[in-house]
């Protein structure tokens, strides 16, 4: 009897064995199956063709050193940068006073930081790259090097040693690319040090789509999460790799944060212009331009604008010409007119180009447009000429 109940007992461990076996085998052959279909949330962003924005940042391991914003459209394969200043003024959540955006900024934990640009240029940030500056110098030596452009040659020490880069197109390996954007010139104005970022980075996204194969290969992919942190799955990051293939580096277009400085608590802040309204203006009608397939069809580039300030109030004409620049217009000119007294802003049209006069008004929503020479200013070649006067505000005519 003892025996019977013995082989009993083995037959059903043996059976029960064979049915969790079989159990965990379609588990695991689903969990699988479901990992092979299901697609990341990268890949459904470019399959949906709509613009995206990355965030991109820099650090030195201890400090934010730059932060830009990248829109992509998948669908037209263009893209645009947006700078975001360290020391832009915005109300910092915990302390509950206005400070530097930067300060939210944690090494490896961007979310606080994240949330305030969202919130400040209205837009969502699905996704993130971060990286240190030595993490970028092994990337850079992976990719074999880069190429950049320098206006001036530039001499620095580095640690006790001379580096000289000579101005030119340079290749630059991954030491000497981290001398060139990690200089901090005092001479050097905020503007230029934006651009020479941003088209670091431009450089640095033309040579990654060029080795896209070497970067998603097998064998590389494991190196290549070794220099780079980012919220994107493995598969997510490689099919944004291999989108950057498709990037019209040529017309890559390059925004900043307009605004004024302020000293705020021996801090100088800078405060976007109509409490970042016009930013926001900017980033949508960037996107529009992005997702186009007629690109920007000739409207806002391409288009010269002359702008002279017809009021008392100094310096209208150049905050007018930062309005009208962040909107893709060409301004040729900026400065006084003959006479402070005038009372209506006026648009000239000098080249009979009714359209391109009706978007030009439309920006600071002027209804005043006339066509022909003008008595006014001295560029005869610039298409349009706008004359500012009392009913504009800064922002919109009234």
């Amino acid at each position: 009897m003892e025996s019977l109940r013995g082989h009993s007992r083995r037959k059903f461990d043996t059976g029960l064995i064979f049915l969790v076996s079989v159990f965990l085998i379609l588990l695991v052959s689903g969990i699988y199956i479901y990992q092979q279909v299901r697609v990341d949330p990268v890949t459904t962003s470019i399959q949906q063709g709509k613009p995206f924005a990355v965030q991109l940042m820099i650090h030195d391991g201890k400090e934010l050193k730059y932060t830009e914003l990248l829109f992509y459209s998948p669908s037209t394969g263009r893209a645009a940068l947006l700078d975001i200043p360290g020391n832009l003024g915005v109300i910092l959540p915990q302390a509950k006073k206005v400070g530097r955006i930067d300060s939210l900024y944690k090494v490896h934990s961007i979310e606080g930081y994240r949330d305030t640009i969202e919130a400040f240029v209205k837009e969502d940030i699905p996704f993130f790259l971060e990286m240190s500056f030595s993490q970028l110098e092994r990337l850079i030596d992976l990719l074999g090097g880069i190429e950049v452009f320098i206006a001036n040659s530039l001499e620095m020490d580095v640690k006790g040693r001379k580096i000289q880069l000579p101005s030119g197109n340079l290749h630059l390996d991954g030491g000497k690319a981290m001398v060139y954007v990690s200089l901090q010139d005092p001479e050097e104005s905020d503007i230029d040090r934006i651009i020479r970022i941003q088209k670091f980075i431009q450089s640095l996204l033309k040579k990654i789509g060029e080795s896209v194969e070497f970067l998603t290969h097998p064998d590389v992919v494991p190196y290549l999460k070794e220099v780079v942190r980012t919220d994107m799955e493995t598969r997510g990051l490689l099919s944004f790799l291999r989108e950057m293939r498709k990037l019209d580096i040529e017309r890559m277009s390059f925004q900043r944060v307009l605004g004024n400085l302020r000293k705020v608590e021996a801090e100088d802040l800078l405060f976007p212009h109509f409490e970042g309204q016009l930013l926001r203006q900017t980033v949508k009608k960037m996107l529009e331009t992005l997702a186009s397939t007629e690109g920007v069809r000739g409207e806002e580039a391409g288009l010269t604008l002359e702008i002279l300030n017809g009021t008392k109030m100094p310096g209208l004409a150049r905050r007018t010409r930062e309005i009208y620049q962040s909107f893709g217009f060409d301004v040729v000119s900026y400065g006084n007119a003959e006479t402070q007294e005038i009372e209506k802003t006026v648009i000239i049209d000098r080249k009979g180009n009714r359209e391109g006069a009706a978007r030009v008004a439309s920006i600071i929503k002027c209804t005043n447009i006339v066509s022909g020479p003008s008595t006014f200013g001295s560029q005869k070649n610039a298409d349009f000429t706008i004359v500012l006067g009392g009913d504009f505000d800064g922002r919109y005519c009234k």
